[in-house]
């Protein structure tokens, strides 16, 4: 049998796509030899059952393509990525991007598709490789029965379309989205400009006025002392009272729960005793206070108004059949529902009518059955009220509502306080003045659904969804810019320079990062915060209005991107670090995973890219927007030829920062301004302070704010902590850095002996989830920095205790290290104070943990010992 290996959403951009997809890897195991030419018979057997596919383009580009495929032969997992999509476009979610791709194991392939719904896509994915062995196996498979699961697994799951509709409105106009639950609560936009939604009750919905219109009794009496008209009737408790009130009132009647929503428990035209009993106990189920009112003859009208005004109108019908004298109700159901206008759920225009509690109460208070055979032109309702969702249809009248009508609606809605509201009334004609039209109003509703102006059964569609926006935006959505950085080394340093600058200009800035999330500068979240969890996090803040983030690798292989597009993305470099683990295999890998960050960059934003860099100049061609370049060198050939292109630098000339353009310099500080550069001695940081000077130039900070923001950022433990923070202990000096991969240990190579001309002592380690040769290649790198190495086991990860430090300690000998130079002690935190007792005088300590803390309060703790000679 296929094994799936690996089965993950990928929820946001990634290295394969800009889409949300599902992400498959996939042991096609005795099927690495049995392509589908050499499966007997699977071919006319897969298109038998689903012939759809034979529409499947493929990569030939043109409908028939993927037939062509499977006639020359492909492999299990490129028909499987086609069966994923073709379930997916058969349950009404049409999606059409795939790929498959082979890796370096035999029988491996990893196989990704988009969703839209990622249960249904999940599903899907599993679904596709059980029906791929049954058509391969010969055995029988129950697609209609596969694809109707998927279809209410997808009504369970999707948005609805009064939301679905608010949302598109809103990205429409450049406003993100973000699912808050499973269910319909949207934000619109990022961080202080952000609104919210759940289907259409807004953030400023009164709550006080959704718990009336919840109360039909409460809203009659309300308007009716306002002066609109309503429907005579009364509260009731028991049968008695009911039976009471429908004597009094004479007329037929209407019968619902005080409290309720979608008709459940309501029964209409009710004309005797008997009907009156069943309609009272069905009512008294659902709610305890029943509603007795008269029963108003005319047409059901849903009257929408948002913001205050009337937007739109419909007609409603509820769900019935039209009897011919032969047919039974149950046939005559059937025949509807098999109209292509009709599908499950919110799939197509109309919904189909099922039989429920509801219709078969109703049936039965009219003396009828399923099985009954209506009149030739009899009506026969199925449902009480007239639901969209229920089977029902609407006729859009919005041009024919007449004013007196549309500014009863209005008066209505503000009586009541709802900013968005269905107000429903029965009459007999809504294009006459109000006293002449037999009007009443029998309900005012929250959360009214937009799907019948959206997509009217008849009539002129109403895009409802732009009143909504507009009311939410009415000054029109202010962007959040969001900063992403991605690269090997330097990701937190420049993240933190970056929102420590956007602070020292005024800036409310969520910054999420490897060492954790802070607003405004305050700490929230201890934590590597470095993936989409931190991005969720920050640009759900309420308060920022500027968001930084840190983007590792893991995070885009395993779940994707945190945002949809970023105003500015900066590329450090892109190393080794991390190859093979993620199907990262090699440095391409790597740089397609890197490029996320500036593929996702608006048209009017900006990419900052590392010039010196070779393989981040590899991506070049994917970045998007403003292109500006960094170097340490002005002289860079990439940078004078961007220069002369029109393009923007940020680079070193004479010891002074500048911004390049048109050969128009704009001095920024001088190295020795920069605090986190030690005196410009330390060229990765220098590096990093390019890219975040060029990120800030790219969403519009003043010079002088960004000047004054690099000048102010001190490699301290309470600005940057863990990166390059030294303390001076008099005899001998300690330098805290998160330094974990060869890349930063070589840059170490060249900046120690600039700091210090005595013995260099290491506390260092290696991180379990690298490969072995790259844990051993990082200790060869080590014995070129260090003289004397203390390791211990900070980030085993899934390695046994101690297995990576000897893998270290394998690569300190292959680089020429003295073995009496090595100690080896496995626990951090005891490791800590050894490294201290083995220091001598005019000694460099370097401490690199995996955690800041508890290693941080250590070394804090002797130094307030230090300074004070407790």
């Amino acid at each position: 049998m296929i094994e799936i290996k690996e089965l993950r959403a990928l929820r946001g951009p990634n290295r394969h796509t800009r889409h949300t997809s599902i992400f498959m890897v996939l042991d096609i195991k005795a099927y690495e030899d049995l392509p589908s030419d050499k499966i007997d018979g699977f071919s006319d057997r897969l298109l038998t059952l689903i012939p759809t596919l034979q529409k499947h383009g493929c990569s030939i580009g043109t409908p028939g393509g993927f037939v062509q495929r499977l006639e020359r032969g492909t492999w299990a997992g490129h028909i499987i990525e086609h069966i994923a999509i073709e379930l997916q476009c058969l349950a009404g979610m049409e999606v059409g991007y795939g790929k498959t791709l082979e890796t370096e194991k035999t029988g491996i392939y990893i196989v990704v598709f988009r969703y839209l719904v990622e249960s249904v896509g999940l599903r899907a994915a599993k679904i596709a490789v059980s029906l791929f062995e049954a058509v391969a196996e010969g055995s029988p498979f129950d697609i209609t029965q596969v694809v109707s699961d998927l279809k209410v697994l997808r009504e369970e799951d999707m948005l609805g379309p009064t939301t679905l509709s608010i949302v598109k409105e809103a990205q429409s106009r450049g406003i993100p989205f973000i699912r808050l639950n499973e269910d319909s609560h949207i934000q619109l936009g990022h961080g202080a400009h952000q609104k919210q939604i759940q289907a259409s009750i807004t953030s400023h919905t009164s709550a006080i006025a959704v718990e009336t219109a919840d109360e039909k009794t409460r809203v009659k009496a309300y308007l009716k002392r306002a002066g609109i008209p309503v429907p005579e009737g009364q509260v009731v408790s028991t049968e008695d009272e009911a039976i009471e009130v429908f004597n009094r009132l004479g007329t037929a009647v209407v019968v619902k729960p005080d409290v309720g929503n979608h008709g459940n428990g309501s029964t209409i035209n009710i004309i005797d005793l008997k009907q009156l009993k069943m309609a009272f106990h069905a009512a008294f189920a659902y709610y305890p206070d029943v509603i007795v009112e008269e029963y108003v003859h005319g047409g059901d009208f849903r009257l929408l108004v948002i913001n205050g005004k009337f937007v739109a109108a419909a007609k409603r019908e509820p769900a019935h059949v039209i009897g011919d004298g032969k047919s039974t109700i149950h046939d005559l159901i059937q025949t509807i529902n098999a109209n292509p206008l009709r599908g499950f759920g919110h799939e197509k225009v109309l919904t189909q009518i099922e039989v429920d509690d509801m219709t078969e109460r109703l049936l039965t208070l009219n003396g009828l059955s399923i099985g009954s055979v209506p009149g030739n032109q009899k009506v026969v309702y199925l449902k009480a009220t007239a639901n969209i969702s229920q089977g029902g249809t609407a006729t859009d009248v919005t041009d024919e509502v007449s004013p007196a009508i549309q500014f009863m609606a209005e008066r209505a809605a503000r009586i009541i306080g709802l900013d968005c509201v269905g107000v429903d009334v029965l009459a007999k004609d809504i294009s006459l003045p109000l006293e002449d039209s037999g009007l009443k109003v029998v309900e005012v509703n929250a959360a009214p659904g937009f799907r019948m102006h959206l997509e009217p059964t008849k009539g002129q569609p109403r895009n409802v969804a732009k009143p909504f926006v507009d009311m939410l935006f009415p000054m029109g959505y202010t962007q959040i810019p969001v900063l992403a950085v991605t690269g090997t080394n330097g990701k937190t340093t420049t993240c933190k320079l970056i929102a420590h600058t956007l602070k020292y200009s005024g800036k409310i800035v969520g910054l999420t990062c490897t060492t954790g999330i802070l607003i405004d500068g305050k700490p929230i979240l201890s934590g590597d915060f470095s993936g989409p969890e931190g991005a969720g996090i920050v640009v759900r803040e309420p308060s920022v209005d500027h968001i930084v983030m840190e983007v590792a690798r893991g995070g885009i292989a395993r779940r994707g991107l945190g945002v949809s597009e970023v105003d500015v993305g900066v590329v450090l470099n892109i190393g080794k670090d991390h190859l093979g683990s993620d199907w990262v295999e090699s440095q391409e890998d790597l740089c397609m995973v890197k490029s996320t960050v500036v593929e996702v960059v608006k048209k009017t934003g900006v990419s900052v890219l590392n010039a010196d860099d070779e393989m981040t100049m590899t991506i070049l061609d994917r970045a998007r927007g403003n292109i500006v370049l960094f170097s340490l060198d002005a002289n860079n050939q990439r940078i004078k030829a961007h220069i002369k292109n029109g393009g923007t630098a940020v680079t070193v000339v004479d010891r002074n920062v500048i911004i390049k353009k048109n050969e128009i310099d704009v001095i920024i500080c001088t190295l020795e301004e920069i605090p986190i550069t030690f005196g410009g001695i330390i060229d990765f940081n220098i590096s990093n302070t390019l890219a975040a000077i060029g990120a800030l130039h790219g969403v519009n900070i003043p010079i002088e704010q960004i000047r004054n923001g690099i000048m102010t950022f001190y490699p301290t433990p309470n600005q940057n902590p863990g990166r390059m923070n030294l303390f001076d202990f008099q005899k001998y000096k300690v330098l805290l850095d998160y330094g974990h991969n060869s890349e930063s240990a070589r840059a170490m190579a060249s900046l120690l002996p600039r700091l210090s001309s005595g013995r260099k002592v290491a506390l260092c380690h290696g991180t379990g989830n690298r490969t072995t040769e790259q844990i051993i290649d990082y200790g060869k790198a080590l014995a070129l920095v260090y003289d004397y190495i203390l390791l211990t086991d900070f980030d085993p990860r899934n390695r046994p205790i101690g297995e990576t430090s000897g893998l270290v300690y394998e690569g300190l000998i292959q680089g020429g290290f003295r073995k009496e130079n090595i100690e080896i002690l496995l626990e951090p935190e005891k490791a800590v104070d050894i490294i201290f007792s083995r220091a001598q005088q005019g000694d460099l300590l370097v401490i690199q943990p995996d955690e800041l803390e508890p290693i941080m309060s250590q070394i804090l703790e002797k130094y307030r010992k230090m300074v004070t000679g407790i």
